[in-house]
């Protein structure tokens, strides 16, 4: 059989045979496949410019913030909740209109608009001074962002048989993470590289968005290419999934909220009676208070001059904190396969938000750029662990009926978190040091992870 399988001229036609090819070969078996190569890169590329422009943003943001005398945290933080609002105000309508739509159509629409817009962003705010101006195109951004997201995730069944859908989703998240190492790292250097004025661009956080804008022009020609591929099989004269498609945007509109409505009250009814899923929804809080935190507090105190108790670092030193960190989220990930299932989750949740919280209190110590390399990269090796298990602790709790409104519920509640702890956060900056406030939430978290351990010591959690 084996000698019949490598002579075949259509191994697909084969996927169905009982053979169980070796991990290795599989996930090196999808390198070979043209279609899914030219969307993988393709995406990579879109990925790495995408993390240019937040990058981009943030060395805007500091610039604006010295001209105009802008308070850089308060301004990141409008930011957080400008990037997280489409998904909180659009995600369950998302997922409805993409299954009635031609996905190759959205996705090729969405790239070109999204780089469309991303150039405008230094056009327009070096003539207008205006960040509102900043926050309507970057939600426009994000909101397009949802929508080809929300369709990326969908064209792969499309693009490789179904017995290589794991080995594809491996490599996707592979060349993903190793795109945002680059983009993060690189991103800083670009942003900040004083290069670009030989060639003509006055302010070099400007080059960030042109670069990006560049990306999403690599993305949108890829996908014409292979748009033919995008495209869902029909059985039967019938689309697979079948949908039916509605005309009426008001009923359409109606019955995506009483369905959300719905889906919330069951999967509260999950959480509720269900003491690990309870416990993974409240260590998100935590994770969402920690991180909100650093975002709007550290990265200005990045970028800040020594004088202004600054690291001095600009963006470039942002670019290179998130890669270290990005890193340890790579190594750890690996690592926590081979081990995870000698500890148990609980553990790793509170003893990783334990360390985190301790970690934020020495970032908020620390006036010195030295030690924060070694702090970002064991922040980056916590935080791998405690994702993985917070994931597996629903998988392996929750009923397959319903585990897809407690994923969207979780992330439709990370989201809205976030951007509300981001907001308060920059708002009381107002009132207090941006590192007392890190050095709060710190022993906040500190003390809450502890309390933790007290009050789920006796219950059935991983």
């Amino acid at each position: 059989m084996s000698s019949n399988r490598t002579n075949s001229p259509n191994s697909e036609v084969l996927d169905s045979e009982p053979v169980i090819p070796k991990p290795t070969s599989q996930f090196l078996s999808v390198l070979r496949i043209r279609k899914f190569m030219v969307f993988s890169i393709s995406q990579a590329i879109s990925l790495f410019g995408d993390k240019l422009d937040y990058m981009a943003l943030l060395a805007m943001i500091a610039y604006f913030s010295t001209k105009y005398h802008w308070e850089s945290a308060r301004a990141i933080s409008f930011l957080s909740v400008v990037i997280t609002l489409p998904t909180i105000l659009f995600g369950p309508l998302a997922g409805i209109l993409v299954d009635r739509w031609n996905r190759a159509k959205v996705m090729i629409f969405c790239d070109t608009a999204r780089a469309i817009l991303v150039i405008s962003i230094p056009l327009l705010i070096l003539q207008t001074g205006s960040l509102i101006l900043v926050y309507v195109i970057a939600f426009s951004v994000f909101l397009f962002g949802l929508f080809f997201n929300t369709c990326r995730l969908s064209v792969i069944p499309n693009l490789v048989s179904p017995r290589r859908l794991l080995a594809a989703n491996s490599f996707i998240n592979f060349i993903g993470r190793v795109s945002t190492f680059f983009g993060m790292f690189l991103g800083g250097i670009l942003v900040d590289w004083q290069i670009w004025r030989k060639i003509g661009i006055r302010y070099s956080w400007s080059a960030g968005f042109y670069l990006d804008s560049l990306s999403y022009w690599v993305s949108v020609v890829a996908l014409i290419v292979i748009s033919r591929h995008l495209i869902v099989k029909k059985i039967n004269n019938q689309t697979e999934p079948a949908v039916k498609k509605e005309r009426n945007l008001p009923q359409l509109f109606y019955r995506v909220i009483a369905n959300t409505i719905q889906d919330s009250k069951q999967a509260y009814l999950v959480i509720r009676r269900m003491p690990p899923v309870l416990f993974v929804y409240a260590s998100i809080l935590l994770m969402v208070i920690i991180g909100a935190a650093v975002f709007v507090l550290f990265i200005p105190v990045i970028q800040g001059a020594r004088t202004e108790l600054g690291l001095g670092l600009g963006t470039k030193g942002v670019g290179f904190i998130g890669a270290i960190g990005s890193i340890g989220l790579v190594v750890s990930s690996m690592a926590y396969g081979f081990i995870g299932h000698r500890l148990r989750k609980r553990n790793v949740i509170l003893g990783g938000y334990l360390i985190l919280g301790i970690i934020a209190i020495m970032l908020a110590a620390f006036k010195t750029f030295a030690p924060v390399i070694p702090l970002a990269l064991m922040a980056g090796l916590i935080l791998s662990p405690v994702l993985i298990a917070q994931d597996t602790l629903l998988h392996e709790t929750v009923p397959e009926e319903t585990r897809g409104r407690i994923f969207s519920t979780r992330e439709w509640i990370l989201h809205l978190s976030f951007a509300l702890s981001a907001f308060i956060i920059g708002q009381l900056t107002i009132f207090f040091p941006k590192r007392n406030i890190l050095l709060g939430v710190g022993l906040c978290v500190i003390i809450l992870s502890i309390l933790g351990f007290f009050v789920t010591r006796n219950k059935k959690i991983g």
